[in-house]
């Protein structure tokens, strides 16, 4: 394996992890942003063939050229991502803006309070 998809994978651990252990919302996005990260790492560090060369050369394409679906796959999934976490962090930002904490389980039981409120204000009505 080379270098790159060593570090990928390491990566991705690490931010897996994160995703899982971490409490915090804006950590738990910038994992994800590691995860993109990894991910678009593992794709370039791929080989791309044994004795193949860019497709981009003068006249007809070699019968070695490599594969160029890859990159755009990766250039789509980088522009894709940057779009997920954008809305993402919005998102928590209108959490912390209503709530002012980013604590996930602490998030999570406020919520729960107030369903539990709204939801004894509806059968008392």
């Amino acid at each position: 394996m080379t270098a790159g998809v060593v570090t990928a994978v390491l990566l991705f651990a690490i931010a897996a992890l994160a995703l899982i252990v971490r409490r915090d919302l804006v950590f738990k996005l910038v994992a994800l942003g590691l995860v993109n990260g990894s991910t678009v790492l593992l794709l370039v560090s791929l080989p791309r063939g044994i004795g193949s060369r860019p497709p981009i050369a003068a006249g007809a394409i070699p019968p070695t050229a490599a594969d160029p679906f890859p990159q755009a796959y990766v250039l789509a999934a980088i522009v894709i991502n940057f779009a997920v976490l954008a809305l993402a962090l919005v998102f928590v930002m209108m959490l912390v803006e209503r709530y002012h904490t980013t604590d996930a389980r602490r998030l999570e039981a406020l919520i729960r309070e107030e369903r539990e409120a709204a939801d004894a204000e509806g059968e008392d009505a």
